[in-house]
């Protein structure tokens, strides 16, 4: 698993390309709440493209050792939003919705620098590290719209629940959350891989 191929194709364009969407993707957070009337994430400077910011050390070293990570959650008080359910449905979606459209832009750009000869034999590093940001955008955006705690999409859903409150209190649904997504990646009874793998593809298939 860790051989010398593994670790150059980590360090030249998986920890990257990574470091880039998660910024991006807790920025989308952290701007959304401003916008909506929260300045938690702004007190605490992660109003910032500064990926030093959002980057979780231990979600770092997952990712090399596992092959999945995570950033440093945004801090947001939903209580301190304008609106309760707008602002937790826009909040929340801001962080996919950033990945998707990075994804989108760089969809052209790729193709372009894929069929110029003159990039192929100059740039070809950044075609494949455009090709991975891609890549890694849509697998985020997507995998965070699961609606299960503590990921994006369940904040959606209890806001759109008759009361959203509640869901706010209990720290205990994420970790609830946590082992249930554990279970249902590593089972192979659900087939989360290849139903995850179903839904992406065309979309890469698309922009790629």
């Amino acid at each position: 698993m860790f051989t010398k191929d593994y670790f150059i194709n980590l360090g030249l364009f998986v920890l990257p390309a990574v470091i880039i969407i998660l910024t991006l993707h807790e920025f989308g957070h952290a701007y959304a709440a401003y916008k909506m009337g929260d300045e938690t994430a702004k007190r605490e400077g992660r109003l910032s493209l500064n990926p030093l910011r959002h980057i979780d050390p231990f979600g770092m070293i997952a990712l090399i050792l596992f092959r999945f990570g995570w950033g440093k959650a945004v801090p947001v008080d939903f209580f301190a939003l304008r609106n309760l359910r707008k602002g937790m449905v826009v909040v929340s979606l801001a962080g996919p919705g950033i990945n998707f459209l990075t994804a989108l832009a760089l969809s052209p750009l790729y193709k372009l620098m894929y069929n110029s000869s003159v990039m192929q034999a100059g740039f070809s590093y950044f075609i494949v590290l455009v090709e991975y940001i891609i890549i890694y955008s849509v697998y985020l955006g997507i995998f965070n719209l699961i609606p299960i705690p503590p990921l994006d999409g369940s904040k959606v859903l209890f806001a759109i629940s008759k009361r959203p409150q509640r869901f706010l209190f209990d720290e205990s649904m994420n970790w609830y959350g946590i082992i249930f997504l554990i279970i249902l990646i590593s089972i192979p009874f659900f087939n989360f891989g290849n139903l995850f793998l179903s839904i992406i593809n065309p979309i890469l298939k698309f922009l790629l």
